[in-house]
């Protein structure tokens, strides 16, 4: 009642009612956001729901071009760039509005003409229900003179430059969803929204996992056994870190916070997992080879003086507290709770 309601609609204008009245709407055409089924059921105060109101709204305006078709692209980013964010000038195809008449899909001096289906009203009736008219729109009027540049649609085909900020921590398969910033909306329609979806080039130092960051590092068996410094790069350049005495191969040391910065956790940062990996000379000459040997044969003292002195006990516990010992402990374990049910 409220869509064919007509100037009696017009003269009352109460909350929730929706203007049924014809307006040029060439004369404000650049109104692109004016939605007026939109404004219907937002400012519904009536006895059923907003949803009710939405449902019918969109059935009624279902013929009308509110939006233009949305845009998906993807785009290549550098390890560097996903981790510390930046801002990236995008081209892609779309539909740019038509330079010859600014949109509009005729010229600004065409001739309009009185609709025939709806006779300007912009609507027709189908008792009980009044729907938008198919033929002009809506727009009460039409006009046969096209723009020749467009055929009449608005837009043409070309290109399209969107600056882009890319936040600190994008990982691959993140989406940044650039509003209206699609395809361009001819006749007035609203443009439609660009999606990117990212892709983020692999790193030959740093493999990341969520936040974390690992990198490898080598070092020498000398360094491995009597410790020392050296640096290892970091997503801040380069840091100093302590090797430990005795490190054993693949060893981690975690630099807390030297991770990255996640979109949707901004102030917190992952850690930096360093780990060792010793490098074994392949070749020594004759003073390190004799150096070898006599380390070789002080370790092979130092193990039988252990047992000489009924010290075997200190090296059966100093060896079951090894990382390999308590693997193969669990791993016994593992079998024999398999044979105890297998047998049960």
């Amino acid at each position: 009642m409220l869509f064919s309601g007509g100037s009696a609609a017009n003269s009352t204008r109460g909350r929730g009612e929706f203007d049924g009245s014809y307006q040029d709407p060439f004369s404000r055409f650049n109104k692109q956001n004016d939605d007026p089924f939109a404004q219907f059921y937002r400012q519904n105060d009536g006895p059923f729901s907003n949803q009710f109101y939405k449902v019918f709204s969109e059935v009624f305006q279902h013929d009308v071009d509110v939006h233009a078709s949305d845009i998906e692209i993807e785009l290549n980013l550098s390890f560097g760039e996903a981790a510390k964010g930046c801002t990236k000038e995008v081209p892609f195809s779309a539909k740019n509005l038509c330079y010859s008449c600014d949109g509009r899909g005729y010229l600004a001096n065409a001739r309009k003409y009185v609709c025939p289906s709806c006779k300007g009203a912009g609507k027709v009736s189908m008792y009980p229900f009044t729907s938008i008219c198919t033929t002009c729109r809506g727009f009460g009027k039409v006009i046969k003179d096209h723009c020749l540049t467009c055929k009449g649609a608005g837009v043409v085909d070309g290109m399209k430059y969107a600056n882009v900020i890319i936040p600190a921590g994008v990982d691959s398969g993140d989406t940044i969803h650039v509003r209206e910033a699609g395809n361009s909306g001819g006749r007035g329609a609203i443009p439609g929204s660009l999606y990117i979806k990212l892709r983020v080039a692999s790193d030959p130092v740093f493999v990341r996992d969520g936040a974390d960051v690992h990198v490898d590092k080598k070092i020498s068996f000398t360094q491995a056994m009597l410790g020392g410094k050296i640096e290892v790069p970091t997503l801040d350049g380069k840091t100093e870190i302590k090797i430990p005495k005795g490190v054993q191969p693949g060893q981690v040391v975690v630099l807390r916070g030297k991770g990255l910065e996640l979109p949707n956790q901004a102030g917190y940062f992952g850690d930096q997992h360093v780990r060792f990996k010793i490098h074994f000379p392949l070749k020594v000459n004759e003073r390190q080879r004799a150096l070898l040997e006599d380390f070789a044969a002080e370790e092979a003292t130092k193990e039988q003086s252990f047992f000489a002195t009924g010290n075997w006990s200190e090296l059966i516990v100093e060896n079951m507290k090894s990382q390999n010992f308590m693997i193969g402990l669990g791993f016994v374990m593992l079998i024999y709770l398999m044979l105890s049910k297998a047998v049960s």
